[in-house]
């Protein structure tokens, strides 16, 4: 049977912390290619664009 990466990354801090910071980077990120894309659809929508 297989370890789970999950695990492992949770019992090493340094991994942990890495984690966090990646998933923290990859959140921000995400918010504002939404928040781009809703205002590119919405003046795609208004007939600017």
């Amino acid at each position: 049977m297989s370890t789970d990466p999950f695990e492992d990354l949770i019992k090493d801090p340094d991994k942990r912390a890495k984690a966090y910071v990646y998933f923290t980077i990859a959140i921000i990120i995400s918010t504002f290619m939404i928040a781009i894309g809703t205002i590119i659809f919405i003046l795609h929508v208004i007939g600017i664009i």
